[in-house]
């Protein structure tokens, strides 16, 4: 079973019956009988019970929506606490690596490693706001390094 419902195959137009709309959304039918119970509305008056394919596809956004945590500039997701917080001490490692850059930090609450992308360009911005270390990135070895480097060991 997948973790999210999928959303591509729903047609807005159509009426599903509960283990039609299961298997177009790639989940079971317990999870759409207990998505009606939580507001998904539902033509439970007809035989057998039909959900409109729109209604579906807003529940399902609802509740990808819903899930979502908006941060502002100087927090971070911790994964542990499940909330938004802020760095210890206000102080976070930058990793840059090509077009990529990683702000790394510790949670103020629980200790646990937070980890934040970013732009290149919001870095001047970050730096404004926490006490900034650069880092630089481990450096990736190609297969071909390798050989070299062992025939240079004999």
């Amino acid at each position: 079973m997948p973790k999210s419902a999928k959303l591509s195959g729903i047609k807005s137009l159509r009426c599903y019956t509960i283990q039609e709309a299961a298997g177009v959304t790639g989940g079971s039918d317990r999870t759409i009988r207990a998505w009606i119970k939580q507001g998904l509305p539902a033509l439970e008056s007809e035989r057998p019970t039909l959900v409109r394919g729109n209604a579906l596809i807003s529940f399902i956004e609802g509740q990808r929506q819903a899930r979502k945590s908006h941060l502002s500039r100087d927090e971070f997701y911790c994964l542990k606490c499940r909330a938004a917080r802020k760095p210890a001490g206000a102080l976070v490692d930058c990793e840059t690596d090509g077009a990529r850059t990683k702000l790394t930090a510790l949670c103020e609450a629980c200790d646990t490693i937070m980890h934040k992308p970013i732009t290149p360009i919001s870095l001047s911005e970050v730096s404004d706001i926490f006490d900034v270390t650069m880092r630089s990135a481990p450096i990736r070895s190609s297969k071909a390094d390798h050989e070299t480097n062992a025939r240079n060991r004999h």
